[in-house]
């Protein structure tokens, strides 16, 4: 079963009670993650995805990136089927990714393409910047646009992201 933060009830009629309601209105969560609730519902019975626990949703266009504890520990299969399933009910693409670290989603989110570095910036003002470097000869392998990824980045943690693909030459120059 997966663990969601809406009733089930909830979730399954679209009607939704004060608790529910109120984190919708909190701007903890919007619509989309009722509807990736409902389609998670659907296809962990089918899929048999036991202890996983949603997170939180994030709309990139024609890409819903979904963010779950535990991911890691559906098997290859049960992982692509669950995303199938997903992208069927919210009938546009769906990546399940596994809630942790920023290495860890970044490389989540870019993969197949390879990641070089994830580095912070403090800048003079105060703030920081953190800047993610991706090789350039890999950017056909990028799922999403790096305009998308940085914008995705910024809204899961909060932080001022710049995605560079680089030239590995210009790495070791």
């Amino acid at each position: 079963m997966v663990k969601l933060p809406f009733c089930e009830f909830c979730v399954r009629t679209r009607l939704l009670c004060h608790r529910c309601q109120s984190l919708i209105d909190g701007g903890e969560y919007q619509w989309l993650d009722v509807e990736v609730s409902a389609a998670l519902l659907a296809a962990g019975q089918r899929v048999g995805a036991q202890d996983l626990e949603y997170v939180k949703s994030y709309d990139i266009g024609d890409l819903v990136v979904v963010l779950m504890r535990n991911a890691k520990k559906l098997s290859r299969s049960a992982h692509a089927a669950l995303e199938r399933e997903l992208s069927a009910a919210l009938r546009r693409g769906a990546r399940v990714i596994e809630y942790g670290g920023m290495n860890e989603v970044v490389a989540q989110l870019i993969s197949p393409a390879r990641l070089l570095t994830i580095s912070t910036s403090w800048l003079p003002d105060g703030t920081t910047e953190t800047t993610i470097k991706i090789p350039a000869r890999e950017s056909r392998k990028l799922p999403i646009r790096p305009e998308a990824l940085q914008a995705v980045i910024s809204k899961i943690f909060s932080v001022r992201v710049k995605v560079e693909l680089v030239r590995e030459r210009e790495l070791r120059a």
